[in-house]
């Protein structure tokens, strides 16, 4: 691994398009899961500078307002986009084609390295674009931001050089999975689940996973003016029910991602009290 790790090291420094040409079969699957374990620890360190900057400025992922069905998230996060932006920001760095005919050798090789730090450079700010801004100071966080697509866009880079297309491909989309296998994963293992019965009310709420949330998408519900008698939610983003209890002012955001309620009263109780109790057991937390 250390070996494999001082390549990726020195095509990082200086980017050549030079293919791997051993007799080892295996070798490409050893680059493969090395890279994909430093990528992991890379990850995790990254996530810290992350949190700093969520405490400075709250961040907002524009993909939470979608609300998709796990077998659609899967086909376009893990299938579909990775192919796309592989095609867009690296199939054309090896010199085959019409780019044989548009280069010389000698002239390709000068040039490579631009070429790939561009397409690297390009990939990672592109995905600045994910994050919604109030104000363009923003703009400034977003190398930072993207750190982690910058060291994925490289990997993905040495993996398309120096062995082909698929690799890179293969590595963008396995490593979407189990992005999202990261996130359902605790949701998973350990749901909360919270059950209080009261004289003036019952509460149930279950927390869902991502990847285990394919009941249907379904929201009924009593109100009056602010007073609330029931909600019964199944399948929906924590999100969208913030839109229905919280739609004027938006003094909370999702802790959980996903959460089915169940809510009675007779004589109902306000909205702020619902929001107060899902905000006390940790499913919201107010804006700051």
């Amino acid at each position: 691994m250390k070996q494999i790790l001082f390549d990726f090291w020195n095509f990082i420094k200086k980017p050549k398009d030079f293919q791997y040409s051993g007799n080892d079969k295996s070798y490409k699957w050893k680059v493969f899961f090395s890279l994909f374990i430093f990528n992991i620890l890379f990850s995790i360190l990254f996530s810290g500078l992350v949190l700093i900057i969520n405490e400075l400025h709250p961040l907002e992922h524009k993909f939470s307002d979608l609300d998709l069905n796990p077998i659609i998230l899967f086909l376009t996060t893990v299938l579909t986009v990775p192919f796309l932006e592989e095609v867009v920001f690296r199939l054309g760095l090896r010199r085959k084609g019409i780019l044989k005919n548009l280069f010389s050798e000698e002239k390709w090789n000068r040039y490579f390295s631009k070429f790939a730090y561009l397409s690297v450079i390009t990939f990672a700010l592109v995905h600045g674009s994910n994050f919604k801004f109030d104000s363009y100071l923003f703009i400034l966080a977003i190398p930072f931001l993207t750190i982690s697509q910058f060291v994925s866009g490289f990997i993905n880079t040495y993996l398309r050089v120096r062995f082909n297309f698929w690799m890179g491909y293969l590595f963008h989309a396995f490593w979407n999975f189990f992005a999202l296998l990261m996130v359902s994963f605790p949701n998973t293992i350990s749901p909360k689940v919270l059950n209080i019965t009261k004289e003036k009310y019952q509460l149930e709420v279950k927390e869902k996973a991502l990847l285990n949330n394919l009941s249907a998408h379904t929201i009924l519900y009593s109100m009056n003016n602010d007073t609330i008698y029931q909600l019964e939610t199944k399948g929906l983003k924590t999100k969208t029910i913030l839109k229905t209890l919280d739609s004027t002012e938006m003094k909370y955001q999702p802790i959980s991602e996903y959460i089915d309620i169940h809510f009675t009263s007779k004589k109902g109780i306000s909205k702020d009290s619902l929001l107060i109790l899902l905000g006390e057991h940790e499913y919201l937390k107010r804006r700051k």
